[in-house]
């Protein structure tokens, strides 16, 4: 290995080896996810899925054309795990019974990953999968939890079939404006058990008939998940008992796969990196980490509640890996990954690995050569370059789809 492992991460490692017993049991799956998850990972990527979108009339619609343009450059970087992200909500590039085939977008840009299924057989995911695996990469299925592109007019034609025909599972039926959430109206009601099932039976779908490592359970895409937090009503325990409960279905169903295939299928969330917030908004996280329902916890994104000390301190006590989300929109006041700011972007890495995270992931940042791909995953690397830091609490759109949002900032010592 050519990484030297922090003092941090070294201690972290041997402590939950030193907690999780000998496999006699080659069924014990609780047993080896805590090993797989237990893996050093230095940046974990999430690519979004454009990757097959709006490319030149000349350029080939290849397998070797789809992993030119985000993933074919990452061998010799430093990410260890790839993301990926094929759709929004019910719509998707890889093919099944359960959801949409991802086809049109924004600006009349359309998607050609059916030219790969047609001419090869193989969809995105599968080719992404089987890319990783020969190259010692992991690639999880992510999946964005509430997606809501297809509120906004510009994006109206891509909302899924079955949200059209069921408009009683959305916040409303037709654009709506709340007084938290802003437009959001298309956001699905977690609060309805027809919802929950919908999402439990999209991830099974793909754990069951894909060779993926882990499901990625994204929860800041967006956060919104109960009616009354639009309306600025409280979000109850019995909310958060409902989602913990789909948490609990997916665990058991993935342990299941995993017990199948003899190789475990881990679970992995990105969520606000506030405990408060993130119950607030119906995500019980401390519920979710005592019993056993999440192998990866990747924090912030969007959104920067707290100092990264506190995620990891939550992530040590249940054994969980904890991970530092860092996006353009976070960092800087724009999005794309275009002219990053890459001091600032060492700073804020470098201060999550000083504060004991396990890794790092990256969210919009897709050009496969970007120096953030080859720096950020290596604490001594870092302090070897310029850097610089500043705390961004969250844009404040993010913290203004909560009400009293602001008051769950606490500041960086």
């Amino acid at each position: 290995m050519t990484y030297a492992r922090s003092l941090t991460h070294l201690v972290a490692l041997v402590l939950i080896l030193a907690s999780t017993p000998l496999l006699a049991d080659t069924n014990d799956m609780a047993a080896q996810r805590k090993l797989y998850a237990a893996r050093h990972r230095r940046i974990i990527m999430n690519n979004d899925g454009n990757d097959t979108l709006g490319t030149l009339p000349s350029e080939k619609h290849t397998p070797e054309a789809f992993l030119a343009r985000r993933t074919a450059g990452l061998v010799g970087s430093q990410v260890d795990a790839i993301f990926y992200c094929d759709g929004i909500f019910a719509v998707y590039t890889h093919r099944s019974e359960e959801t949409e085939r991802r086809r049109a977008a924004s600006g009349g840009r359309e998607y050609w990953a059916g030219e790969l299924i047609e001419k090869g057989g193989k969809d995105p995911l599968e080719i992404i999968t089987d890319w990783g695996h020969a190259h010692g990469i992991e690639v999880f299925w992510s999946m964005r939890m509430n997606d809501t592109h297809d509120s906004s007019p510009a994006y109206a034609k891509i909302m899924p079939r079955w949200k059209r025909e069921h408009p009683d599972l959305m916040m409303a039926p037709k654009p709506t404006r709340f007084p938290y959430g802003s437009s959001r109206w298309s956001s699905v009601d977690y609060g309805k058990a027809e919802v929950r099932d919908k999402v439990f039976r999209i991830l099974r779908d793909v754990a069951t008939r894909y060779d993926v490592d882990g499901l990625e359970l994204d929860f800041l895409r967006h956060p919104m998940f109960f009616k009354p937090q639009l309306l600025g009503e409280p979000v109850t325990q019995e909310h958060c008992d409902r989602m913990t409960s789909l948490l609990a279905r997916v665990r058991a169903m993935a342990d299941e796969v995993g017990r199948r295939r003899g190789r475990p299928v881990l679970i992995a969330v990105r969520v606000p990196d506030s405990v408060r917030y993130s119950k607030a908004i119906g995500l019980d996280l401390e519920a979710w980490l005592k019993r056993d329902l999440v192998d990866l916890l990747i924090g912030a994104g969007q959104i920067h509640l707290e100092p990264w000390k506190n995620l990891v301190a939550l992530g040590r006590r249940h054994g969980v890996p904890v991970y530092a989300g860092l996006s353009p929109a976070r960092l800087e006041p724009r999005s794309g990954d275009r002219a990053l700011d890459l001091p600032l972007w060492r700073g804020e890495a470098l201060r999550a690995w000083d504060a004991g995270v396990d890794g790092v992931s990256t969210f919009n940042v897709f050009d496969p050569a970007s120096p953030v791909f080859r720096q950020i995953g290596d604490p001594f690397v870092l302090r070897r370059l310029p850097r610089r830091y500043q705390f961004i609490p969250g844009k404040k759109g993010y913290l203004n789809r909560l009400k009293g949002g602001e008051k769950y900032v606490v500041p960086d010592e």
